[in-house]
């Protein structure tokens, strides 16, 4: 099991029961899942009710039962061992969904697709009658690659709280970045960069996919983001290194120049 899989086979069990899926339902699982990968992706985990339902925002300790039994009822959440009240942790795993169908997803994506091929086709044709075969070359991509970039803009919407539908403007981009990353990796980097103070704000799908600035020099967030801590550890520390680094060199020019701080 990875993330990208386990994000694959719920929103494939989503498309198929829209309208019973409640984005309460995403929180929460994909809350678990970064729990999972924080604790080291063990078996069993512990759910600390109080923080689970502080996280999420969850008021109700009905509420927070009621999503959690409905994950378990879905097949995607297994109940090892109950809690004592609800104030204790319970002892859960993440199911793997061995039967779980792409059907709906599938179908989505590639209705998505057929419409950006037939709109791609379009503007193919009028660029053969310019004689354009270089910006022809540009626009084409898998379809593979096209239903990951969709499960991924899902997975960004959900970790980001946003609203993003179309793949048109990032296909360019990803088919470059897709030929160094697997679709596991990018949504790591997806998940750690919604946890640097400074671009949890500020990051888009264009600017994680995109391979150079504004200043038209090489890029690479992804990279950036990938092998960062999700409770953002090692990202305190390149901060905090950064800050002493500027207070030494003020300390040092105070004492060159005879200045006092």
């Amino acid at each position: 099991m990875n993330g990208y899989n386990l994000s694959r086979d719920w929103y494939s069990f989503k498309f198929e029961n829209i309208g019973k899926v409640k984005a309460i339902h995403s929180d929460m699982y994909f809350y678990i899942i970064d729990l999972w990968n924080r604790l080291g992706q063990k078996e069993n985990i512990g759910l600390p009710t109080s923080v689970t339902m502080e996280c999420l925002g969850i008021g109700s300790y009905n509420t927070y039962k009621k999503t959690l039994q409905d994950l378990i009822d879905f097949g995607f959440i297994k109940l090892i061992q109950e809690s004592k009240n609800q104030y204790s942790s319970k002892i859960i795993a993440i199911s793997k969904i061995d039967k779980a169908t792409d059907k709906a997803l599938d179908k989505a994506t590639i209705k998505a697709t057929d419409k950006a091929l037939d709109k791609a086709s379009d503007t193919i044709d009028k660029q053969r009658n310019k004689g354009t075969k270089e910006q022809i070359n540009n626009i084409t991509i898998s379809n593979d690659y096209e239903n990951e970039l969709q499960i991924l803009l899902m997975v960004f919407n959900e970790t980001f709280k946003t609203n993003y539908t179309s793949i048109d403007s990032l296909k360019n981009n990803y088919n470059h970045w897709r030929k160094i990353y697997e679709p596991a990796q990018i949504e790591q980097a997806i998940i750690n960069v919604s946890k640097d103070q400074f671009w949890k704000n500020k990051m888009t799908p264009t600017i994680l996919f995109r391979q150079k600035n504004s200043n038209k020099e090489s890029v690479d967030y992804i990279g950036q983001f990938l092998n960062l801590k999700k409770d953002s550890t090692q990202l305190d520390q390149m901060h905090e290194a950064f800050k002493s680094a500027a207070i030494l060199s003020r300390q040092k020019a105070a004492e060159k120049w005879g200045v006092n701080q």
